[in-house]
């Protein structure tokens, strides 16, 4: 084939013009040849589409990852140049360091790929409290809720505050209390104790008393008079409230299904515990509080053992309920309910941190846990 640049101007031109005909009556051809088998020429468009889009994709995924390997990621927002701490609660506050502000991902230069920049508050654990603390009570607090925020069992705010022993659930607000660094109870020493003797009686161990780093002991290791001790993993026996009850007679009939309904309308602001032999309603003051079950009244009233205006229903079974904390009572002693009968308000009087029903199910003058019986 001759080239083009050997050609006079004249051939040159009569050359282009033969090329741009055939190319035409190339196109023609298949213009005829697709409108008279178009049907035949699917499969080969379907095929063409398809690899196409397939080379779409990958063309799109390889132009994605280069830019995530040379640009910060999730930064545009702005949303994570600062970055807040909750504090914790009580005297001793501690919170990690932080240098300025959250540090973006980077790519790391010698490996070619997604590093991510270490972060304080997941590398570094908090460190323990080395000393006893105190805090005030705030409204909506419970047992359960402070001894969570201190990492402690709920048990051992009870056994290191004395106000605590007799009412463990029944806090009040601004109330003090004395905070452990360890799970235990809180003994202060009285002439003739021992460290063998306090072991025994809080079923712990004599060593651990001994080498506990917050107890202060004598040079030859004993107890002195006058100070406090922590006993770790010591224990004490629950004791249970008492009110005195309605001696009268029992109404007619009024026995009830140990089929119990729930109260009072609400959330579960505290569960049972072994200090705790109750489960608390909370809501809004002057809710109507229900006899859970059919039965009488054998106590309302005040009481001053924590619990406020308090309504007891004996159902005549071995079983009774009380009704803690109302802000006003509708029956009274000697009076026969069915179930669901509403028989109190609720409220905050007593020991409470806010409105709130404390429900108890005895049986036999034994707390149990009323979920077991509430459907």
């Amino acid at each position: 084939m001759v080239s083009s640049d050997s050609k006079s101007p004249k051939e040159y031109v009569e050359w282009r013009g033969r090329a741009i005909t055939r190319a035409i009556a190339a196109f023609a051809a298949l213009v005829w040849r697709w409108n008279g088998d178009h049907k035949g020429q699917r499969p080969y468009l379907g095929r063409f589409g398809s690899h196409a889009a397939l080379l779409l994709i990958l063309a799109t995924f390889l132009a994605f990852w280069g830019l995530q390997l040379d640009a910060p990621i999730g930064m545009a927002s702005g949303a994570a140049n600062s970055l807040s701490l909750e504090p914790l609660i009580g005297a001793e506050k501690q919170s990690q360091p932080l240098a300025g502000s959250m540090r973006p991902y980077y790519r790391a230069s010698s490996l070619g790929r997604i590093a991510r920049q270490a972060q304080p508050h997941t590398s570094i654990p908090p460190r323990p409290r080395l000393e006893i603390v105190t805090y005030t009570v705030q409204p909506g607090d419970t047992a359960e809720s402070i001894a969570q925020a201190f990492g402690l069992e709920p048990t051992t705010l009870m056994w290191s505050n004395p106000a605590m022993e007799k009412t463990p659930d029944l806090l009040k607000n601004g109330q003090e209390l004395v905070i452990l660094p360890v799970d235990g109870v809180y003994h202060a020493v009285t002439e003739g104790d021992t460290v063998e003797s306090l072991a025994e009686k809080y079923s712990a161990a004599a060593s651990e008393i001994r080498t506990c780093p917050f107890n202060t002991l004598t040079d030859d290791g004993e107890l002195k008079p006058g100070t406090k001790v922590i006993i770790p993993g010591g224990t004490k026996p629950y004791e249970k409230r008492e009110v005195v009850l309605y001696e009268g007679p029992m109404p007619e009939g009024a026995v009830g299904e140990a089929n119990f309904s729930w109260p009072a309308g609400g959330y579960l602001s505290q569960g049972y515990w072994y200090g705790h032999r109750a489960i608390d309603v909370a809501n809004a003051t002057g809710i109507a509080i229900v006899a859970a079950d059919a039965g009488y009244v054998v106590f309302a009233g005040w009481t001053d053992v924590g619990y406020g205006y308090l309504v007891v229903v004996d159902h005549g079974n071995g079983f009774q309920t009380y009704y803690a904390h109302l802000s006003n009572i509708y029956v009274y002693e000697g009076q026969a309910v069915e179930r669901g009968d509403v028989i109190g308000a609720m409220g905050s009087t007593g020991y409470s941190t806010g409105p709130h029903l404390h429900f108890e199910i005895r049986y036999n003058s034994y707390p149990t846990n009323p979920l077991i019986y509430l459907p």
